[in-house]
């Protein structure tokens, strides 16, 4: 995937995403209806073209990271250690790397997590 094809996509993904989080806060159907057809016409033009499986990895990571972010984040840890040590395990594309860190940006899982204090026994 050349590098403004990749860009493009990233933008569009973004679109897509953010476009399904407006549908969450409009209250007329016919704006749901109008983000929805938009949203339609993004993806078709992804789903539909020579990157499709690039847009499919990308949307797949998305639901991963809004799903099972804690899974995701010891995929993603593995996959650094890996990479690091260049084991070749778990190794991903330089494309789907990248996928994985917007998805996990657009998700909020790239802020730290407040950590939990253990309950005193009482």
């Amino acid at each position: 995937m050349h590098a403004e094809h990749e860009d493009h996509m990233r933008a569009e993904f973004e679109m897509f995403y953010r476009l399904g989080r407006d549908m969450f806060e409009v209250s007329s159907e016919a704006e749901i209806d109008r983000i929805d057809s938009q949203r339609g016409e993004i993806a078709r033009r992804w789903e539909d073209g020579p990157h499709a499986e690039h847009w499919a990895y990308l949307e797949d990571a998305e639901h991963d990271w809004q799903r099972t972010p804690d899974t995701m984040a010891r995929f993603m840890d593995n996959v650094a250690f890996n990479r690091e040590h260049q084991t070749g395990l778990t190794e991903l594309t330089d494309v789907q790397l990248r996928s994985q860190e917007q998805a996990r940006e657009l998700t909020g899982n790239d802020r730290p997590r407040p950590r939990q204090r253990p309950q005193r026994g009482r």
